[in-house]
């Protein structure tokens, strides 16, 4: 079954494809839309179990379906909005960025552009990947038992959260309380950084296997806001490694960029297309 999605802008521009993070839907990307619908096609997708995207149980495999899923609505989307998905941009923040690097190591026909925003690539370690998989467990169990509003409180005291204001915790927990909280905790578990492999390696090497065989590169961008000193310090390894091609640090924001400078992050995407 395909996604929900929604479109906007310019049908016959460059395509940019949107998954938003955990808690979120197609809606979050909005003013970053509104800063981009006349130069570009854009594609806000709804991840399973968020907005009108249904959650199957064929969704607990994880990333795999979700990629089979994608593909799927890259398919539809071809079919019914007429729009050309043969090579797109693909956009993910935070969980939609780890689902888009997910994607792009099963069909990376289909992306000329993978572009991160504060996404993490993989654990690399054992004991990492036990502790995550504890924490997300003992949050799978607290939206399971509990109001979402209630966990959501203690959800947004997390240290990647810090930059945010009461007003502006108040404002996202009005938004995102109104989900089921067993889906919630089905979709952080099927997603659980615990279980995503390392896409490190992955991404270097498709890089590399598109220029042996004479294709179009796959270029990686990273996005951070500069209060997110975690991901900021993760984007500049990245590109140490030379998993990505350029990193972009923005000023005035935290872990979600797009949300609190969605027209500087409009600027950058431009200079990149």
């Amino acid at each position: 079954m395909s996604l929900s999605y929604y479109c906007a802008g310019d049908v016959h521009a460059p395509v940019l494809v949107l998954l938003h993070g955990f808690l979120g839907s197609a809606n979050d990307w909005g003013s970053l839309l509104a800063a981009l619908k006349d130069d570009y096609c854009l594609i806000a997708v709804d991840l399973p179990g968020h907005g009108s995207s249904l959650w199957l149980e064929e969704d607990n495999q994880g990333a795999d379906y979700f990629c089979y899923r994608l593909e799927q609505t890259v398919q539809t989307i071809e079919q019914v909005e007429g729009i050309s998905l043969k090579r797109f941009n693909l956009l993910g923040y935070s969980l939609g960025g780890r689902l888009a690097m997910a994607y792009t190591t099963a069909f990376p026909q289909r992306v000329a552009q993978l572009l991160l925003e504060g996404a993490h690539p993989g654990l690399v370690s054992e004991q990492e990947r036990r502790e995550r998989y504890r924490s997300d467990l003992q949050w799978a169990r607290r939206f399971t038992e509990e109001s979402v509003a209630d966990v959501l409180l203690d959800w947004y005291k997390q240290p990647v959260f810090s930059d945010l204001d009461d007003s502006q915790i108040r404002s996202l927990i009005a938004e995102r309380s109104k989900g089921s909280g067993s889906i919630l905790a089905n979709a952080l578990m099927a997603f659980s950084l615990s279980k995503q492999p390392d896409y490190r390696r992955a991404l270097s090497r498709l890089n590399v296997d598109c220029q042996l065989s004479a294709s179009s590169p796959l270029s990686v961008h990273y996005f951070y806001g500069e209060n997110d000193h975690k991901f900021g310090q993760l984007g500049q390894h990245l590109l140490t490694e030379h998993v990505i091609h350029s990193v972009h640090p923005v000023n005035g924001c935290g872990h979600n960029v797009h949300r609190e400078q969605p027209e500087a992050m409009a600027r950058l995407l431009r200079e990149l297309f």
